[in-house]
């Protein structure tokens, strides 16, 4: 245990600097009863007692010295990560207190970090809420490693729209752990879908006579076959989204890449003499007047028209790669809804979808 500092005295020095402040007096004067207190109490091994004395004391005049008085309350009464907190920040407000109780607490804040241990949490995604142990909460990302006393922990970590998780954490005295944990989108409560029996119809019970009754299992009149039949309908009705390579989807998909393709490599020549027209510019601003810089200045003008034209063209693929490439999402979506017996009865009346060419005065383009 460490003596207890000399507040009373500090106490004194700080009054005589104050005389002309008399609510300063009065805190002051209550801050000395509180700490002489708080002593008598720690005396007594009253340690709950004697760290709200001192609180009391520390909020009514504050003094570095009194967190060495509370850190060793916390000690006693096992709480080591608090006493951790109050032994170093008396360290770092008493720059100038005396050496050899600076060592005094240095050697009591190892002693206490071998009660505990620092674990590192990686939680995702950020905003997370974490609580440890039901008392403390903290948002995600933590980036600093937090002090847990030795033992098993619970961490509950929670967001909207994602499974809260639980991870228990075993720690150990000077142990560095790490834990990652991330969440998972859904509901704490997933639904669970009611699965329901089919019920047999009634059988009827059948009077015998004592002799056996042998039966066809098979009814002549292939109800068997019709009952099979009626469960096939039910289990697959032809319903829903299928993906089918029809013509008019591969003549549409095969466009659409044809001229994404194309656009590419004419975007790509595009920017290759755009950058020879820069080049070229930058050599007629280097090279004095001369039959070097009249070429230069020609070839930079035909880089420039160069590259206006493949621009010019790239423009046209592109568009025509959005529009095909509609075309092909259009004829998917309405090939993969149609039934197999509306494709049948297409094309057995003659109905067939073909992509045509059309030219006018202004243009050309697919129908």
């Amino acid at each position: 245990m460490f003596r207890f500092a000399m507040f009373a005295g500090a106490l004194s020095l700080a009054t005589m600097s104050t005389l002309g402040v008399a609510h300063a007096q009065d805190d002051r004067e209550a801050a000395r009863v509180q700490f002489e207190h708080g002593v008598g109490l720690y005396e007594a091994h009253d340690y709950e007692g004697a760290l709200a004395a001192f609180q009391e004391a520390y909020r009514l005049a504050p003094h570095p010295t009194v967190r060495v008085n509370m850190a060793n309350c916390y000690d006693r009464l096992d709480r080591p990560i608090e006493a951790i907190h109050h032994f170093e920040r008396f360290l770092a407000e008493s720059p100038n207190a005396p050496r050899a109780q600076r060592r005094e607490v240095e050697a009591a804040v190892t002693a206490l970090h071998a009660r505990v241990g620092e674990v590192r949490l990686a939680v995702a995604p950020d905003g997370a809420r974490i609580t440890i142990d039901d008392n403390e909460t903290r948002r995600a990302p933590v980036l600093e490693p937090i002090l847990m006393t030795t033992g098993e922990h619970t961490v509950v970590v929670a967001m909207d729209g994602y499974r809260t998780a639980r991870e228990t954490i075993t720690v150990a005295g000077g142990d560095s752990p790490r834990v990652s944990i991330r969440l998972e989108r859904g509901t704490d409560e997933p639904v669970v879908a009611a699965v329901t029996e089919p019920v047999a119809d009634p059988v009827e019970p059948v009077e015998t006579t004592g002799d056996p009754v042998e039966t066809d299992p098979v009814d002549d009149t292939g109800d068997e076959a019709t009952a099979d039949a009626s469960y096939d309908d039910t289990a697959d009705d032809g319903g829903g989204f299928q993906l089918r390579f029809t013509e008019p989807v591969i003549i549409f998909g095969a466009t659409t890449a044809a001229l994404g393709v194309g656009a590419i490599i004419t975007g790509a020549l595009a920017m290759s003499y755009n950058s020879q027209f820069e080049d070229s510019v930058a050599l007629v601003a280097s090279t004095p007047p001369g039959p070097e810089r009249r070429q230069a200045r020609a070839d930079g003008q035909s880089a420039a028209d160069t590259a206006n034209a493949l621009s010019i063209v790239t423009d046209v693929l592109i568009i025509g790669t959005i529009a095909a490439a509609g075309a092909t999402a259009f004829f998917v979506i309405i090939d993969g809804l149609r039934g197999d017996d509306d494709q049948e009865g297409t094309a057995q009346d003659g109905v067939r979808l073909m992509a045509l060419p059309t030219f006018d005065a202004n243009g050309g383009g697919v129908a």
